[in-house]
């Protein structure tokens, strides 16, 4: 408890940042020219630029988390770090010839980040002591326990049946991109299920807005390619359940700022 309270040390911080370097490297890179993506892999347009939507939307989170004031304003983006990344290496290892294939580009720089972040993330947790808080139930605590069930469970999916979940994906999706977006999916659920009992106000609003971001640049990479969409109805589901994600997490960022400045208002009575 007493460690949670202190503030962030600098080799904590240099971590975090260099997490956001990379996601908004990576994924800024994705959105803008989907060709040019740092990613050793051959991807489609839309996959380069969906997977670019789901980095940037980490970046946000783990930036968030760098300018922390107390440490445990920043445990839950360094366990979601330490996941997302220790799962990119194991999907990076079980499709070895895809990643390494001759001639792709970026392969030295992505076998060295996704062999030093997972390392330095499981060393940063004790050291830092970054466990998560006994939990306690928060204004939020509904909508982001929905997210953890709903991602999780489609991450597992893509995760474990990759060729099974693509026959009824809305375009395309080879397995080894939907295991790499399974990553991402069970990052943010495990994210979800920690900032529904987080006790870290600050913390909860940040995961909130990386949660945001995530669902309005999975509509745009959507929307780019519309053209690429199978004309079924899970293409109306996933435009439906994206449309509510961002109402509902919009919503849950207005509440968050709204609570926020009803108890700073308390407080400067009292």
């Amino acid at each position: 408890a007493m460690a949670e309270r202190e503030g962030v040390p600098w080799w904590l911080r240099a971590y975090l940042l260099f997490a956001a370097v990379q996601g908004f490297g990576i994924g800024l890179t994705g959105l803008v020219s989907p060709a040019d993506m740092q990613i050793p892999l051959r991807i489609t347009p839309l996959n380069a630029r969906f997977v670019a939507a789901l980095y940037v939307a980490g970046g946000i989170g783990v930036l968030w988390g760098a300018f922390s004031r107390r440490r445990a304003e920043a445990r839950l983006f360094v366990a979601a770090f330490t996941l997302a990344t220790t799962l990119i290496l194991i999907v990076t290892l079980l499709h070895w010839s895809d990643f390494m294939a001759p001639g792709l580009p970026h392969q030295v720089v992505w076998l060295f980040d996704y062999v030093a972040d997972p390392l330095l993330g499981l060393a940063i947790i004790p050291l830092a002591a970054l466990w998560p808080p006994r939990p306690r139930r928060n204004s939020l605590t509904p909508v982001l326990l929905t997210e953890a069930a709903v991602l999780g469970v489609l991450g597992v999916a893509l995760l474990v049946a990759p060729d099974a979940v693509a026959a009824t994906w809305p375009w395309s999706l080879p397995p080894v991109l939907g295991q790499l977006y399974a990553c991402f999916f069970l990052t943010f659920a495990l994210g979800a299920a920690l900032a529904a009992g987080e006790v870290e106000e600050r913390a909860v609003l940040g995961f909130v807005y990386s949660t945001l971001a995530l669902m309005a640049l999975m509509l745009l990479a959507s929307i780019l390619h519309l053209d690429r969409f199978k004309p079924e109805p899970v293409t109306v589901l996933w435009f439906a359940a994206l449309g509510v994600g961002l109402v509902a997490f919009s919503g849950a960022v207005a509440v968050s700022r709204w609570l926020h400045g009803v108890r700073l208002a308390g407080a400067a009575s009292r």
